[in-house]
């Protein structure tokens, strides 16, 4: 690490004698931001924040939450294992990649600052926003319960009461990709707008199924997209003083999950994207059960996610003062048909209801705060079948009270502190249908409560007008339950305690070269007391469990340097240093699959110390231009960005070999043409340019790999009237 940092240091000298200098050039716009919840400049937060908009999720091609992870350092995001969208996402080298029920996220996922409860219908397009926040490190204090990680705030574009306005768009691409996309928005009266968008997306499998015997008839594409989305919203101005925004959305995605592929050299063919029998394996069986049908004889690949969602917005202004109420209302149903080593069917039904009140000062002088509080109210059933039959049904019911100020100690140096109480209770009942016995060997009823101080403090100083440093201590926790497994009564849907963080960081934010360059690093620190892992543990099978202690570490810097007029160039790295660091017998056997990779296959402590974190590579970066000039009565765009990243494992075990994930550069590239007043824009792009094949997720079953998306090609043209 010593070496490491020793060579971070010289590179930003190297980098920062660089930037001073360029020539005279355009200055670098300011972001607003709303992530310590009230507007401020990025530059000013002292938080680990990204933040991109509406027109850089256009020209770096952020189509799905899932693209986010290239332009947020320490990001990583799939789909999760045999799932179409549910997202996995790991910021900072912790995440969550159980999709069932009775399981929390690490990593919260907010729509219009509503929380969203499950990660199942969580990989959602990204249609009509006016900007993305990436809030990285606990957020235990202003965002609450499960978000330990980090919180990815998508904020939509809100209507305006100015114009009426229309917007089509359309693309059209390879493997049959066509999308259309509808925005109006109706400047009703000078007080009143509505704001309606609508998105249509589909696209051919990557996938060829190709299974024999019995089934040799049944070949087909495996993959293939079919979402349909809508969202509309009222805003309304009471007075002068207070606003209202009422929303409703709804998505019906219709996508395949990500089927499972014999990884190579194990393949017959070693194609990732040809799904057939193993060699050498039985001919498929019409008289072989569904749940136990091999690699290459599943055929029921399938997923439809149905969502619908309300959302009440109320904005008040009296005084000194901001009062804000937010109203949001959920529900989810869906329907998985997939394999994960063996084949995994699952139904969902859930709802959440949440409400906030908030009150925020606007003081004149050096002290400013926000306090409130926070409902949250969740009901869903999950049935799932893996190798066995299983019902589990959860009710959470949490509330919390929270406050957060700024001091201005001096006009340079500013007090941050935060402070939020949280108490949860869960209601959880659960059956193996298949096992039961009559004598509860097989069901649980648990009720956990949790309860919960997390703080923050920060101390920040301006060293001068355009660079700030900062210092905080952060706590967030994310809270237990029980595991969504019981294949034998002394592993029968076990307890899950808390898990919680202590993040100490230091950063600077810095605009430099007269505006023409931007800088932002940031050093964070981790102590993970109780993380929460799947696997299998030695005489309980696969469950879940806490490990006592995990540390990890790590920088991330963000660049961007306006070189000319024309082009800009951006830098996007980040650094991950992970270890568990306290491991019990018990937790090691779990940690290493009851000792797969150790030596002689014995599970001890040292070797699950020794372990990689799941899904946390050590490195990863992007680097990128975007090139804008005239041409004719128009403007041209050349965007261009390579991604790169270490290897890492995406099962806790770092075992089988298949489990390595192994990215060569990812290359994207996009050209677009439009008037200098933007009413219309045809862009020709491509993502994977150099068709690099490889997998974010395995199972450990059958060799099972799960491709990442082959080079595709497609434009886009749309316009505004």
């Amino acid at each position: 690490m010593k070496c490491f940092l020793s060579r971070l240091v010289s590179l930003l000298v190297a980098f920062s004698a660089a930037l001073f200098s360029v020539a005279a050039y355009a200055e670098l716009d300011e972001i607003t931001v709303t992530a310590q919840r009230r507007e401020a400049s990025l530059q000013d937060v002292p938080v680990s924040v990204s933040a991109l908009s509406a027109g850089d999720l256009e020209t770096r091609q952020i189509v799905n939450v899932r693209d986010l992870q290239y332009q947020v350092p320490n990001l990583n995001i799939t789909a999760n294992t045999g799932t179409a969208s549910a997202a996995r996402v790991f910021l900072r080298g912790i995440g969550e990649d159980e999709s069932r029920g009775a399981v929390d996220q690490a990593v919260g996922i907010y729509v219009d600052d509503v929380f969203i409860g499950r990660s199942v219908g969580s990989l959602m397009d990204l249609v009509d926003l006016e900007r993305v926040e990436v809030l990285r490190g606990p957020q235990g204090t202003l965002y609450g319960r499960n978000s330990n990680g980090g919180a990815i705030k998508l904020i939509s574009r809100k209507p305006s009461t100015e114009e009426t306005t229309y917007e089509i768009g359309t693309t059209v691409g390879s493997d049959s990709r066509f999308d259309v996309r509808l925005a109006a928005n109706w400047a009703v009266s000078d007080a009143t707008a509505i704001r309606a968008t609508a998105m249509h997306r589909s696209r051919d499998g990557f996938h060829k199924l190709s299974p024999n015997g019995d089934f040799a008839d049944l070949d087909r594409e495996v993959g293939e997209i079919d979402t349909t989305a809508f969202r509309v919203v009222l805003q309304h101005a009471f007075n002068d003083d207070w606003t209202m925004n009422l929303s409703v959305d709804s998505t019906a995605d219709d996508r395949d999950p990500t089927p499972d592929s014999a990884a190579p050299p194990n393949d017959a063919d070693n194609d990732l994207f040809t799904i057939e029998p193993l060699p050498g394996a039985d001919p498929c069986s019409q008289f072989a059960p569904v749940p136990f049908q091999s690699i290459g004889c599943f055929t029921g690949y399938m997923s439809e996610v149905d969502v619908l969602g309300f959302g009440l917005n109320i904005t008040g202004n009296f005084g000194d003062y901001t009062f804000k109420s937010l109203t949001g209302y959920r529900e989810m149903e869906d329907e998985l048909a997939s394999r994960i080593g063996f084949v995994y069917l699952q139904n969902t039904d859930q709802d959440q209801l949440s409400q906030e009140f908030s009150l925020t000062s606007n003081y004149n002088g050096p002290f400013n705060w926000v306090g409130g509080v926070y409902v949250f109210d969740e009901d869903f059933t999950l049935l799932s079948t893996f190798f066995n039959d299983f019902a589990v049904a959860v009710a959470t019911d949490s509330w919390a009270a929270f406050a957060h100020g700024t001091y201005d100690i001096t006009e340079a140096l500013t007090l941050t502190a935060g402070v939020r109480y949280t108490d949860e209770e869960k209601e959880v009942t659960a059956r193996n249908l298949t096992a039961e016995t009559g004598d509860g060997a097989f069901s649980a009823s648990r009720s956990p409560d949790f309860s919960k101080t997390t703080y923050n403090l920060a101390l920040d100083y301006k060293f001068t007008e355009g660079v700030m440093g900062y210092a905080s201590l952060a706590t967030g926790f994310k809270s237990g339950g029980a595991s969504p497994d019981c294949f034998s009564p002394a592993a029968c849907f076990l307890p899950v305690e808390e898990e919680e963080v202590e993040t100490w960081e230091v950063g600077i934010r810095s605009d430099l070269a007269d505006g023409r360059v931007r800088l932002n690093a940031s050093y964070f620190f981790n102590t993970y007391e109780g993380l929460q892992i799947s696997s299998t543990v030695p005489g309980l099978g696969f469950t879940r469990f806490n490990v006592d202690e995990t540390e990890i570490s790590g920088l991330e810097v963000e660049a961007i340097w306006q070189a000319t007029d024309n082009l800009t160039i951006n830098a996007i790295l980040g650094w991950l240093d992970g270890e568990y660091t306290k491991v019990t017998d018990s937790q090691a056997g779990g940690l290493t699959n009851a000792g797969a990779p150790c030596e002689g296959g014995e599970p001890t402590i040292e070797c699950a110390k020794a372990l990689d974190l799941k899904n946390a590579p050590d490195f990863k970066g992007t680097l990128g231009f975007l090139y804008s000039a005239p041409v004719g009565n128009g403007n041209l765009e050349i965007a261009v960005d390579a991604s790169f990243e270490d290897d890492s494992w995406s099962l806790v075990a770092n075992s089988p070999d298949h489990a390595l994930t192994e990215v060569d550069t990812l290359v994207n590239a996009r050209i677009a043409y439009g008037p200098s007043d933007d009413k219309w824009q045809v862009a020709l792009w491509g993502r994977n340019l150099t068709d690099e094949t490889y997998g974010r997720a395995a199972a450990a079953g059958s060799f099972t790999k799960y491709a990442a998306d082959p080079q595709t090609w497609g434009v886009d043209a749309r316009i505004r009237f």
